[in-house]
C-alpha cells in the first residue's frame, strides 16, 4: 500500500502555510484539498497533518485515524506513532484506504478554482469525483500542451489565440504573398524559404513595379482628360452667369449695364468701344 504514496516533500508533520498548500491542482497529488473549493465542507474530513481536506484518505488499523495518503507516507518515513497522538507504535503495513470517507468526499460538491491571473475564475461546479476529468479535458483555465506539439504549455482557453498568433508550427503566408508568392510555411521554416526563394521574390517585385508604373501612366492620362473636361464645363458655366458692368466715369457715374458674363465682355470690348475712354463713357449712357 505504501508504494502507491507520492514521494515525500519537505516539512513532514507541520501545518502548511498559505503558500505551501497543495489542493485541487490536477498535476499535484501532494497533501489535501483547499477548503474553499468545497461548497459544503464535510464534517471530520480534515487531515491532521496538513490541516486541509482529505485527499486519498488512509487510516491506521489500530486507531482508525484518517489522514491524506501522501501526508501519512511522509510522516511514517520519520515517525512510528500516530500523528493524532495515539499511544503505541504503528506500522506502515497496517495502513489502508478509508473507503467510507473516500466515497463521502467523492460525492461532495466542489468548485473548480482554476483561474487566469486577474482574468476570472472557472465557474464549473460538480462532484469531486468529476473534478479531474473536468480539469483534464474541458476546463479553459487548466494548463495543457499545444495541440500542434510546438512545446508550449498554456491554458486551454488561450489555445486558439496561441495557434493563430504565436505557435511556430502554424502555417503562415510568405511576406511576398501580396506580390504573388503563394507558399504557406511554419514560422520556423520561413527563414529558409526566404533564402532559397530570393530570386523568385525579386521577379515578383519586378513584375509588380512594372504593373504599377503602367497603372500610374494610365492614371496620369485620365487626369489630363478630366482636367480638360472640367475646364470646358467650368468655362461654359461662367460664360452664362449673370453679371453687371462696374466701370465708372470721371464723374463717378456707374455704368448701368446688366447681362450675362459673355455679353459683358462684348459690352466692354466691342467694336463701338475702341479705347478705354469710350469704355468709361459707357457708364454715362442712360
Amino acid at each position: 500500500m505504501a508504494s502507491r504514496f507520492p514521494r515525500p516533500v519537505p516539512g513532514e508533520g507541520a501545518p502548511r502555510t498559505q503558500g505551501e498548500q497543495v489542493g485541487y491542482d490536477d498535476g499535484q497529488e501532494e497533501g489535501g484539498y483547499e477548503e474553499e473549493m468545497f461548497v459544503n465542507v464535510p464534517d471530520q474530513c480534515k487531515c491532521g497533518i496538513c490541516h486541509l481536506i482529505l485527499r486519498d484518505p488512509h487510516m491506521f488499523d489500530q486507531c482508525q485515524h484518517t489522514f491524506c495518503g501522501s501526508c501519512l507516507r511522509r510522516w511514517l518515513r520519520k515517525n512510528n506513532k500516530c500523528p493524532s497522538g495515539h499511544n503505541g507504535t504503528v506500522e506502515q503495513d497496517k495502513v489502508r484506504p478509508n473507503l467510507f470517507v473516500a466515497q463521502l468526499l467523492a460525492n461532495t460538491q466542489v468548485n473548480c478554482l482554476k483561474k487566469r491571473g486577474r482574468g476570472g475564475r472557472c465557474g464549473w461546479k460538480g462532484d469531486l469525483s468529476e473534478l479531474k476529468t473536468h480539469q483534464r479535458h474541458t476546463c479553459l483555465f487548466s494548463d495543457t500542451a499545444c495541440e500542434q506539439e510546438c512545446g508550449a504549455i498554456l491554458q486551454r482557453g488561450l489555445m486558439q489565440m496561441h495557434i493563430n498568433d504565436v505557435c511556430t508550427r502554424t502555417p503562415r503566408p510568405c511576406p511576398f504573398q501580396p506580390l504573388a508568392c503563394r507558399d504557406m510555411l511554419p514560422q520556423r521554416e520561413m527563414a529558409t524559404h526566404m533564402k532559397t526563394s530570393g530570386i523568385q521574390h525579386i521577379d515578383f517585385l519586378k513584375t509588380t513595379v512594372l504593373q504599377q508604373k503602367a497603372q500610374m501612366q494610365l492614371m496620369q492620362e485620365q487626369i489630363v482628360v478630366l482636367q480638360r473636361t472640367l475646364k470646358e464645363r467650368t468655362g461654359y458655366h461662367f460664360k452664362y452667369q449673370k453679371s453687371h458692368c462696374v466701370q465708372t466715369s470721371d464723374s463717378n457715374t456707374t455704368c448701368r449695364y446688366r447681362g450675362i458674363s459673355h455679353g459683358l465682355y462684348l459690352h466692354l470690348t466691342g467694336p463701338l468701344l475702341e479705347d478705354l475712354q469710350l469704355s468709361l463713357q459707357c457708364s454715362e449712357v442712360t
